[in-house]
């Protein structure tokens, strides 16, 4: 399901996934995931991804997890980086920074201290801790915080 999510977040960015979706669906398949769409979707081939894209909505429409808006997209990304912050995996840097894009564009005040905070402490990874142990500390608060607050 993990694929199909990613393929919906990409989906909602206005990345081009259409030609990916029908091999998708068929990995899907084999893995029990299952639905009348996804079946459908399965038997597409490469060169109808307007058809694909459509079906692809219904099929996660009929899984329970729908395509997001890109606002939707934009938290759920945010949700991932925090979580890997959260987990140890990943550079913690590189996923404040994330969290820091993702909030600046998600459309949603609410999310823009979330952002500030995060760009906070990615502007200060150097210069403001003397130790990686404190920055990296500092990260997991504030992931856990976010993750704690604005709940998926």
């Amino acid at each position: 399901m993990e694929q199909l999510r990613d393929l919906a977040i990409r989906l909602a960015m206005d990345e081009p996934v259409g030609d990916d979706l029908p091999m998708a669906a068929a990995h899907a398949l084999t893995r029990g995931i299952d639905s009348p769409s996804l079946r459908e979707l399965a038997g597409l081939s490469k060169g109808q991804s307007r058809e694909a894209v459509d079906l692809f909505r219904q099929a996660m429409d009929e899984l329970g997890c729908p395509v997001p808006d890109k606002s939707g997209a934009r938290l759920y990304l945010m949700h991932r980086a925090a979580a890997n912050i959260v987990a140890g995996k990943g550079d913690p840097e590189d996923l404040a920074h994330e969290i820091y894009w993702q909030a600046c564009y998600s459309g949603k005040p609410e999310l823009r201290a979330v952002g500030d905070r995060f760009l906070e402490l990615y502007a200060g990874w150097g210069a403001t801790y003397d130790q990686a142990v404190e920055a990296v500390a500092a990260m997991k608060a504030a992931a856990q915080s976010f993750l704690h607050d604005h709940p998926a």
